[in-house]
């Protein structure tokens, strides 16, 4: 397996998730997911009610496709992750984790004044693949959002 206990190493996957992203490093963030991935974001509404999921993507490719696209859009982030929680599974071969997370989002070009910033919890479940941990599913629960959501780009021009 990875050498590592199931909580040191699925913090360490954690991290590198937010390492991925702020250098966008693609390769590395692909290599943290498995091929079947899934990934869901939503918001959360007043006293803590989780509104329905504003989208989930399916599949490695597609994810990593969809970041780079939002990506091309920011200027820089900045991911700060926090209060990590790793329940293993008694074989030590999955586990669910969290961690609470503050992401700072800076627009590009035409909207470099602008920013958005997310303070939630990302929740996962994880699963040694090949002698590492690997992101199966990866939940991004927005509980409070700063700045604007038009710090991102829309879709480039068809």
């Amino acid at each position: 397996m990875t050498g590592k206990e199931p909580h040191q190493a699925n913090v360490d996957l954690m991290n590198a998730y937010a390492h991925a992203l702020d250098m966008r490093d693609w390769d590395l963030f692909a290599s943290l997911f498995t091929q079947d991935t899934s990934f869901a974001m939503r918001e959360w509404a007043e006293n803590a009610v989780p509104k329905d999921w504003s989208f989930e993507i399916k599949g490695r490719e597609a994810l990593v496709a969809m970041i780079k696209g939002i990506w091309d859009g920011l200027s820089a982030t900045h991911h700060f992750l926090s209060n990590y929680v790793v329940n293993p599974a008694p074989d030590g071969l999955s586990a669910k984790a969290s961690c609470y997370l503050r992401a700072h989002h800076v627009g590009n070009r035409e909207r470099s004044h602008l920013f958005e910033e997310s303070l939630g919890r990302f929740d996962f479940e994880t699963v040694v693949e090949q002698g590492a941990w690997k992101i199966r599913r990866m939940e991004e629960n927005i509980f409070i959002m700063l700045g604007t959501a038009d710090a991102f780009a829309g879709p480039p021009p068809a």
